[in-house]
């Protein structure tokens, strides 16, 4: 049996084949299910938009994490060799100054909302690529999501053009009587 909805709870659109029988069973008349189906194919728009624009803002992330995790890998093979290294870094608005580090140990990682929080180069890593690995899982699950979701409209597109048809066929049937 086919599941009636997918992961995040968005339902499924079932291809209508005998409009007749649909239309007797759902009790509605042609114009009815014209509106309905247009309801539900701008739902179904509506979710695609906001899970598109979920997956541009985790997919920009990445590169991010990826960025950090190359420094502190850099960091950590710098520790290892027993070089000191130079870095530029902020003081204030504009005002920057030149720093020369000679045994990196720890690093500060911003985790938002004005939070700056102190780590080991190791947990560090870590952390940064555990987060990586759960935003990388929620890109992955929204591209099947957004996969899903456009099988629907298409469904739904289909179906609509089914009732319309009927609609246009059942109209001429009954001027050529």
């Amino acid at each position: 049996m086919a599941e009636s909805q997918s992961a995040r709870g968005v339902p499924k659109s079932d291809l209508i084949e005998d409009v007749e029988s649909w239309l007797a069973k759902e009790k509605m008349s042609v114009e009815e299910a014209e509106v309905v189906l247009r309801e539900k194919y701008g739902k179904y728009k509506y979710v695609e938009s906001s899970m598109h624009a979920q997956k541009t803002r985790m997919s920009e992330k990445i590169p991010e994490f990826e960025n950090s995790l190359s420094i502190i890998d850099t960091l950590i093979a710098k520790r290892a060799a027993g070089e000191s290294f130079e870095t530029t870094f902020l003081l204030s608005d504009d005002v920057y100054t030149k720093a020369t580090v000679a045994k990196p140990e720890k690093v500060s990682v911003w985790l938002g909302a004005n939070v700056m929080v102190e780590y080991d180069l190791e947990s560090a890593k870590k952390m940064l690529e555990q987060n990586r690995q759960s935003i990388q899982k929620v890109v992955d699950e929204l591209t099947s999501e957004l996969a899903y979701v456009k099988d629907q409209i298409t469904t739904t597109e289909v179906n609509m053009s089914h009732i319309v048809n009927y609609g246009v066929n059942k109209r001429r049937a009954a001027l050529s009587k």
